[in-house]
């Protein structure tokens, strides 16, 4: 091999060396849902009807007729300080429209020059409809990229 040939191969592995030892430190579970759990009687349930989540006021369907839920994932918009979100519900003869609103602020998340910048929010209030939803409680404000119970939505107690 001639001294030019190795000098190339020496240059180029050199490269690569370099490159390689470049790491990102991005989250790699970068999604901020806030999620939401189910209960009826003070215990989590799973809804045994189909439910499908809309976004009021555009035409983005979140959940598209989930059956056997107990929980939702749902993102939150960046900039509006509210969001209405739609929960129909429909069973063996009936469909049920409940409406959430979420009330938050939104704030960005910089990790690195590296990784895009993520929106977390902080919920600061909950209110809804009562067609099938007794009340909504706020167990954990923050959301973030963390999946913890953001909220739950309790039904009305069963009919036993």
């Amino acid at each position: 091999m001639t001294p030019k040939k190795r000098f190339f191969l020496a240059c180029l592995f050199a490269l690569a060396g370099l490159y390689s030892c470049d790491t990102i430190d991005c989250t790699l579970n970068n999604t901020v849902v806030m999620t939401c759990k189910f209960y009826q009687d003070g215990k989590a349930v799973q809804l045994n009807d189909t439910l499908t989540v809309t976004a009021a006021g555009t035409d983005a369907v979140l959940v598209n007729r989930k059956s056997n839920a107990s929980s939702l994932a749902l993102p939150l918009s960046y900039f509006n300080p509210e969001d209405t979100i739609l929960l129909n519900i429909t069973g063996n003869g009936y469909a049920v429209t409940d409406t959430l609103w979420v009330e938050k602020t939104s704030y960005n998340h910089f990790e690195s020059p590296d990784c895009p910048v993520n929106m977390f929010h902080n919920i600061t209030g909950v209110r809804s409809t009562h067609l099938f939803i007794d009340s909504v409680t706020i167990t954990r404000p923050e959301v973030n990229f963390i999946e913890y119970e953001n909220l739950q939505i309790h039904f009305y107690p069963s009919a036993d």
